[in-house]
């Protein structure tokens, strides 16, 4: 009983030493009772320490001192010149993780074992040669985009990075830092739009949150021209067999697709349906001849909706100029471009600030080139149709619920 109680006062001095920093200072102490023994002496080191290189760092296995003084082992290295970083873990662990290091090299560590009383023990050096690390894993690659610029990025170790753009998008007459995109997804595109159809210069680099960089790559980048067509009061609904209907008329119809409300969530504010099997088709009339470029969608405004439930996940745009009333998708319909909505923080069920961001920022898909279709971009339509394939529900059923959505591109008429 004694060693169990032990124990248990070992966790909370621990608990309270890491949580230290957040402890408001000058708080009156009446009657407090101490378990701390500050004569007893410093633990004994660790011992038979093995390191395991990982990328970026290293994990350290070493086996604990039988010292019921120990509270926790603690690591102290410089992952550059004059940068010192620390680490730590609890008594009741026999490894330690060690993060931050940006080269391939040796680097030295040193381990102490730490009292109740905070008295350490002589430090264990150690030798760790991490693997690459994640800042010079991660590729990025600049090209044009409609409007902007777009870069391409594959984070193989899913590491908290930010892609720093840089560039004179308005002609300080200097290169310079101008914006910054963050993720911990695997693979994403991101853009920055809002630019002339003139030659720009931007580079772009990877820094992690120890500010630790990779090198900078440079484009000559020549922006595409696209305008966001008009919708609102110009596209109506146009239903044919197989489409979804409005399942929640009267509050909810399709053409509250395009009112211009990206942020407020409920009746008379966007297109929302009740459940039913899916894949979900919905068609609509632009009343122009345009030459689409992209679109961009706001899921429902709600937090019960981002990224679940009837948020779109798997879809597919086609085009018309004349669409069979029979509502079949045949040859009277091309194929624009297949996507997938993917949340930034990946496929796991929780709900990041950076995936929230994200969807209220709008959600964009560019028509490229793709064996779904070969040249989107050439292609005149006037009737828009979605056929959703899944969505963030998971299930044959669901819901379909689109805050806002537009359409870019070049019209014709």
């Amino acid at each position: 009983m004694k060693s169990r109680i032990s124990r248990i006062s070992r966790i909370i001095i621990y608990c309270i030493i890491c949580l230290s920093p957040f402890v408001l200072n000058g708080c009156e102490e009446e009657g407090r009772l101490d378990f701390i023994d500050k004569n007893a002496p410093a633990p004994a080191p660790v011992e038979e320490v093995y390191v395991r290189p990982v990328p970026g760092g290293a994990v350290l296995y070493y086996t604990l001192p039988a010292d019921k003084n120990l509270l926790y082992v603690r690591a102290e290295y410089e992952i550059r010149p004059g940068v010192i970083h620390e680490a730590k873990s609890s008594f009741l662990k026999d490894s330690l993780v060690l993060e931050g290091f940006a080269d391939e090299r040796e680097y030295d560590v040193k381990l102490y074992s730490v009292g109740n009383n905070t008295n350490m023990s002589e430090p264990v050096q150690v030798k760790v040669k991490p693997l690459k690390a994640p800042v010079h894993l991660t590729t990025k690659n600049v090209r044009a985009a409609f409007q902007g610029v777009a870069i391409d990025v594959e984070n193989p170790e899913n590491a908290s990075i930010a892609i720093v753009l840089i560039g004179d998008p308005d002609n300080r007459g200097y290169m310079r830092d101008f914006f910054t995109f963050y993720t911990t997804s695997s693979q994403r595109v991101f853009t920055y739009r809002g630019l002339d159809t003139i030659q720009y210069t931007f580079g772009a680099y990877v820094r992690d949150r120890w500010n630790n960089v990779s090198d900078t790559i440079f484009e000559n980048v020549l922006p595409m021209y696209d305008v966001r067509i008009p919708s609102r009061d110009v596209w109506t609904e146009h239903y044919l067999p197989g489409d979804l209907t409005n399942l929640r008329a009267g509050q909810f119809e399709l053409y509250r697709m395009w009112n211009g409300n990206t942020t407020v969530a409920g009746p008379y504010t966007e297109f929302h349906s009740v459940d039913a099997r899916l894949p979900h088709i919905i068609t609509w009339n632009l009343n122009q001849t345009v030459r689409l470029s992209r679109l961009k969608f706001w899921p429902r405004a709600s937090p019960d909706d981002r990224w679940r439930l009837g948020h779109m996940r798997e879809f597919e745009i086609w085009g018309s100029m004349a669409p069979n009333p029979n509502g079949e998708l045949d040859d009277t319909w091309i194929p624009l471009g297949r996507f997938e909505s993917l949340k930034p923080s990946g496929p796991s069920s929780e709900i990041t600030q950076d995936d929230i961001e994200f969807a209220q920022a709008g959600i964009d898909f560019d028509f490229e080139p793709s064996a779904f279709q070969l040249d989107p971009n050439n292609i005149r339509v006037q009737y828009v149709r979605i056929r959703v394939l899944s969505t963030f529900a998971y299930a044959s059923f669901s819901r379909l619920s689109i805050q806002e959505l537009e359409l870019y591109g070049v019209i014709e008429n």
